[in-house]
């Protein structure tokens, strides 16, 4: 097989637009994901009136079959190349958005009043529907930042732009949404707060519109500068398999993925129970709009503390072993029972506080994981690797979302999520010590993984770019 050549093609030097542009992209595509990740759960299960094992199943199949998606759509960007522009990931994104922003909205039809059939078939096909839109704009998205900069420093800022565009976009998701959703009610004198999903397919309609705009301002801010070329007189035959094999070869990629399975299957799968505490052990669903500061105020840390040590560190050495921290705090939340909302909010800052390398570093690493394997077999082609893996990311998710569910309806068979009745204190218990018990399992695998699978400390990632001919000036 034919080895790639890099070109630095004629553009403008890398700088604030490039960032901007990179955080309209998370933004964007946040406004589906986040979207969805934290309200359909809830939408179909308390409103709709679907069943915790029949979503579980749901959600387990149609993340497979997205997760095989992501591979396809890396391997079709890659054999397709560059259009006339130079651009091989940014028209992808362009023509993909408005599709998304489409489907995200069909996802929340108010079908409260259809048949049990006609509930499941909206929910099967709307989630299908927009996880191959997802798939189609986030693959080419995720590879983009790696053509964008070769050097560290701006490849940590792009993806410190791209954490803050998720928490940025989960900012009116994560406030405002409770405070339209739930409501107080009161019936046969018990008060419980009820989740209205009868306002979410409206709320879905205004996002999807921002998100289109948001992916507008990605294409016209950011530009492709490192395109791959074949030697002259020879052509380069792709051939995913052997990417794939050297894929699970490379102890960087394999180590920042299963560090993200971990991430998604016990630390975000887990902002579901966060959801039923706050509605069902401090029964005050609107709770959940304080609980984006637990993602808000680590970040700010994070950029604060991090800006200065990332360079002199490594993302790597300043991403693992705070995560320490995180760790001793969960493990005292899970043995003290605390029972004021405020100071639970507080311990979950100080916690993520110290998980912020995990927040802001992660699509940094998983761009020099990118480069490892190329240093290592001489091929480059980021599309179909950062596809694969956002297929394992993708499965994660499917067994993240339908393990909660599963988990809730094996180990407390006596709650039943739809009926405020059976959210007694002995339920609402055990649901708050599981929304603990995941991100402290979550925290401790990812340590692991960062520590003795993830190859690439600070060291290792100059040696790798001048090899490259990448090294920073």
């Amino acid at each position: 097989m034919a080895k790639n050549h890099i070109i630095h093609t004629a553009k403008r030097p890398f700088g604030f637009r490039d960032i901007l542009g990179y955080f309209m992209g998370d933004f964007g595509c946040n406004m589906s994901f986040t979207l969805i990740s934290s309200y359909m759960f809830i939408f179909y299960t308390q409103y709709i009136g679907i069943s915790l094992a029949h979503y579980s199943i749901i959600i387990l199949i149609t993340k497979i079959f997205d997760g095989i998606n992501d591979p396809i759509i890396g391997a079709i960007v890659d054999r397709m190349g560059a259009d006339k522009k130079g651009e091989k990931f940014k028209q992808w994104i362009l023509r993909g958005s408005p599709f998304l922003a489409l489907a995200a909205t069909v996802i929340f039809i108010d079908a409260a009043d259809w048949s049990y059939a006609a509930k499941l078939g909206l929910c099967i096909g709307g989630y299908i529907l927009w996880d191959l839109t997802y798939t189609v704009v986030n693959v080419p998205y995720g590879a983009l930042s790696s053509v964008m900069t070769s050097k560290p420093s701006q490849r940590a800022a792009l993806s410190n732009a791209r954490s803050w565009g998720y928490i940025i976009a989960g900012v009116p998701l994560g406030i405002l949404i409770p405070l339209f959703t739930y409501e107080q009610v009161t019936k046969n004198g018990q008060t419980a707060s009820i989740f209205r999903g009868e306002r979410m397919f409206p709320i879905a309609i205004i996002l999807s519109i921002i998100s289109i705009v948001a992916f507008a301002l990605l294409y016209l801010n950011t530009e492709e500068r490192i395109q791959h070329t074949e030697s002259e007189g020879e052509k380069v035959k792709f051939n995913y398999f052997i990417t794939l094999k050297d894929f699970f070869r490379n102890r960087a990629i394999l180590g920042i993925s299963l560090a993200s399975i971990a991430q998604i299957l016990f630390i975000m799968g887990g902002n579901q129970l966060q959801q039923l505490t706050y509605q069902m052990y401090f029964r005050d669903g609107t709770l959940s709009s304080y609980a984006i500061l637990t993602q808000i105020i680590p970040l700010f840390v994070g950029t604060a503390l991090g800006g200065s040590l990332v360079g002199k560190l490594g993302k790597k050495e300043l991403s693992t072993w705070p995560l320490l921290g995180a760790i001793a705090v969960y493990a005292f939340l899970y043995l003290v029972e605390i029972k004021n909302p405020i100071l639970w909010i507080t311990m979950q800052i100080i916690a993520n506080s110290f998980a912020f390398g995990l927040a802001i570093y992660t699509w940094g690493m998983v761009a020099d994981a990118i480069d490892y394997q190329e240093w290592k077999t001489g091929i480059r082609n980021e599309g179909s690797v950062y596809a694969t893996y956002s297929m394992l990311r993708k499965i994660a998710q499917g067994f993240g979302q339908s393990f909660i569910p599963a988990a809730i309806a094996i180990l407390i068979p006596t709650l039943d999520v739809k009926d405020a009745f059976t959210w007694t204190s002995e339920n609402a218990l055990a649901i708050r010590d599981m929304a603990v018990l995941f991100p402290l399992i979550g925290y401790i695998i990812i340590f692991i993984c960062f520590k003795f699978i993830f190859n690439l400390d600070r060291k290792t990632v100059a040696e790798m770019q001048v090899a490259l001919g990448r090294d920073e000036e």
